[in-house]
């Protein structure tokens, strides 16, 4: 059994960061009979409430326009609400927007969101798509988490027609401020962070930041891996002048930790062991390590805005020597694997530039936006694979093998595959005219284009329209149609890569703001199709060509909720209903995909009891049943998962505990395949008790 203390390998050196360049007042002295006063400067450290709402314009939105004023459905997920619900995790977030699902993360290598009844939606990092970057990135970095539905290459080019995720970072302010917390769990899991920022010369033209965490986790399973990760986010941003202000970032990244294989279920979609069983070797592990560097140059004039973005990523995950799940036999209980060794390292750079610009034309008001993008994403893996060599173990009672190593499997196939790149470029063009005071029509075209180092080139072109009427400053409604596009990888008979994926998407929804505009609600309702999606050709006797015919549908409705209904009162909730077909698979639902999902966190904090610093919350979110194959013979059945929460903020301390799971429920977040191998399936976290404390000054 672990006990609880210092790893061996991690040794912990903090630095103490001295703030100390406030400017000396000097001695008053009278000049010319006036007197100079002086006022004593007062710093609000913050408010002893939360408030989940926020106004700030969007990021993901290049085209600089606020979220009333857009036809789409935008969600934004603050502080307030990551630092209430002590939430660990991005996918945690995501899922409170309505229609949306975490699916797992592909081994440890990336988040799987599904949206709107489609998987594979992209998460951008600042307003940047990267291909490939680490799972469960930096929670404590992030200033809001914002969320847009519905099909929308017009911005950022390939996407899933479900939506688009944005994780906005942390970046230099000119007012100093510190934070240092800890965290706690009972999985003997601690982590220190550290939040400093402020203006290192006087009138605060250039200004830094730097974020920081160390965590430790020996985690529920039984794995002899623990996680060690360290954090670093160093930014420095100077103002050229009062239009121009360049900002240069990095991002550090050393993870150890277990493997991420998974687990299965039984053809009842039930959990076939205990979560703390691993299905592969304990003595496995998954090192990952993100290095990440760019820069970001803003101009702001009265008519006019521009934003030039650039990022270099270095992405290694070395998951070395494992023991990898094969097959389920269901009959006894046995989990066979085979020996793989499994090396990917990643190179990205990204380079996009958006221009905004307001003009009259003809007496509207039109706001004018262009933007252009480039990526070019290398890829390479090492893969050593012996099948012959079968680990078999009754994973309800395991017995675990000695972990083996390449010099061990001499025969072992060699899948690896040399340093290639995927290069991509697209520019969109979009106007945004106010027919009148209260009618916004927007209209955008896009042009995108994808190549391969070694394979053909696909290219696309993306509109989208969108119609917002305000029938009061509270009340709105819009409606859209937009696009999505993504590359297809199958050849068809000939030896020609297929179309891409196209999605199109219809949408119409309410805008309304409640209770002096402090809560925002969004309705909508939405239809979805995705087309050109690679089936197998039936005229190819050699079944490796494809061809471009499948189709799959969604639709249904959704609302969500944000903000405060008193001042003592913060709520987020949201509804969702998705109805999916695969009109090539007998009109059977999306795998994955639940018919129903709902989200609630809500906290209250005391006052009316007399104790104003305290406060109360907790959350539910439900996860209608859903299937795990295609043939939809597997079905998981429907869970709540409770959360709950007590805290204390006064001045400049916050204290907070809280319970994840509440119930323990066993659960599933998503099915990685399903064959006649068995169904391998990501399971939800255990019952997590956390405690924090910080104090900001």
């Amino acid at each position: 059994m672990k006990t609880f203390g210092l790893p061996k390998k991690l040794s912990i050196s903090l630095c103490t960061i001295l703030l100390a360049s406030s400017p000396l007042l000097a001695n008053s002295k009278q000049t010319n009979k006036e007197e100079t006063k002086k006022l004593n400067s007062v710093t609000i450290i913050g408010s002893e409430t939360s408030n989940y709402l926020t106004k700030e314009k969007p990021s993901l939105n290049r085209t600089n326009i606020d979220i009333e004023n857009s036809a789409k459905s935008i969600q934004v997920f603050n502080q307030d609400l990551i630092q209430d619900a002590q939430i660990q995790n991005i996918e945690d977030i995501i899922q409170m927007s309505s229609n949306t699902t975490y699916q797992g993360d592909s081994h440890g290598r990336t988040t799987q969101i599904g949206m709107r009844g489609f998987s594979s939606v992209p998460i951008l990092f600042d307003s940047l798509k990267i291909t490939n970057k680490i799972a469960h990135p930096e929670i404590f970095n992030l200033e809001r988490v914002e969320v847009l539905k519905g099909p929308d290459s017009l911005q950022y080019g390939e996407s899933s027609p479900g939506g688009l995720v944005n994780l906005v970072s942390k970046k230099p302010q000119k007012e100093a401020s510190s934070e240092i917390s800890f965290e706690l769990t009972d999985n003997n899991s601690y982590t220190p962070k550290l939040d400093v920022t402020g203006s290192i010369n006087e009138d605060g033209s250039l200004r830094y930041r730097l974020v920081s965490t160390l965590k430790y986790d020996e985690g529920y399973t039984n794995s002899n891996t623990d996680t060690n990760r360290v954090f670093l986010a160093p930014s420095i941003a100077y103002d050229f002048d009062e239009n121009n202000t360049l900002t240069v970032l990095a991002e550090y990244t050393d993870e150890t930790s277990a493997s991420a294989f998974g687990t299965y279920v039984n053809s009842k979609g039930k959990l076939i062991a205990p979560l703390k069983n691993t299905i592969s070797n304990p003595d496995e592990e998954f090192k990952k390590t993100q290095k990440i560097v760019g820069f970001d140059f803003d101009s702001s004039f009265d008519t006019w805005n521009s934003n030039l973005r650039y990022r270099y990523i270095d992405y290694i995950g070395d998951n070395g020597n494992v023991h990898m799940p094969q097959s389920f036999n269901e009959a006894t209980n046995t989990v066979k694997r085979a020996y793989a060794y499994q090396k990917q390292e990643f190179q990205e750079h990204v380079l996009q530039y958006t221009l905004n610009k307001q003009v009259n034309i003809l007496d509207f008001k039109n706001n004018i936006s262009a933007g252009i993008d480039y990526n070019k994403a290398y890829s390479k893996l090492d893969m050593f694979f012996d099948p012959f060599a079968a680990y078999n173990i009754d994973i309800s009672h395991p017995d675990y093998e000695s972990l083996t190593d390449l010099s061990d499997h001499s025969g072992a196939m060699n899948m690896s595959n040399d340093k290639t790149y995927v290069k991509s470029w697209g520019t969109f063009l979009q106007d945004s005219i106010n027919l009148t005071d209260d009618l916004i029509f927007s209209a955008g075209v896009r042009y995108s284009e994808s190549k391969p180092q070694n394979g053909q080139r696909s290219d696309a072109l993306t509109p989208s329209f969108g119609l917002v009427y305000k029938i009061t400053p509270q009340t709105s409604i819009y409606t859209n149609y937009s696009e999505s596009f993504n590359p297809n990888s199958a050849n068809d008979i000939k030896g020609n890569i297929l179309d891409p994926e196209e999605g199109k998407g219809y949408e119409i929804g309410v805008k309304q703001k409640l209770f002096n505009d402090n809560l925002h609600l969004t309705a909508a309702m939405f239809k979805i199709e995705k087309e050109n999606i690679a089936l197998s050709d039936p005229n190819d006797p050699t079944n490796q060509a494809s061809i471009a015919s499948g189709v799959q549908k969604s639709k249904g409705f959704e609302f969500d909720l944000s903000g405060q209904i008193t001042s003592n009162w913060s709520i987020v909730a949201s509804y969702g209903y998705t109805d999916t077909k695969n009109k090539d698979n007998n009109d059977n639902e999306l795998r994955n995909i639940p018919k129903h999902t709902a989200n609630i966190f809500t906290t209250y904090n005391l006052t009316s009891l007399n104790l104003p610093n305290m406060y109360i919350g907790g959350g539910a979110r439900y996860l209608g049943s859903r299937y795990a194959d295609d043939a939809n013979k597997i079905k998981f059945d429907s869970e709540i998962i409770y959360n709950a929460t007590l805290g204390y903020k006064k001045g400049n301390y916050r204290v907070n505990l809280s319970v994840q799971n509440l119930t323990d429920e066993k659960y599933v977040d998503g099915a990685l395949s399903s064959n006649a191998r068995g169904t391998r399936v990501y399971a939800g976290t255990a019952r997590t008790v956390m405690a924090s404390i910080s104090y900001r000054f």
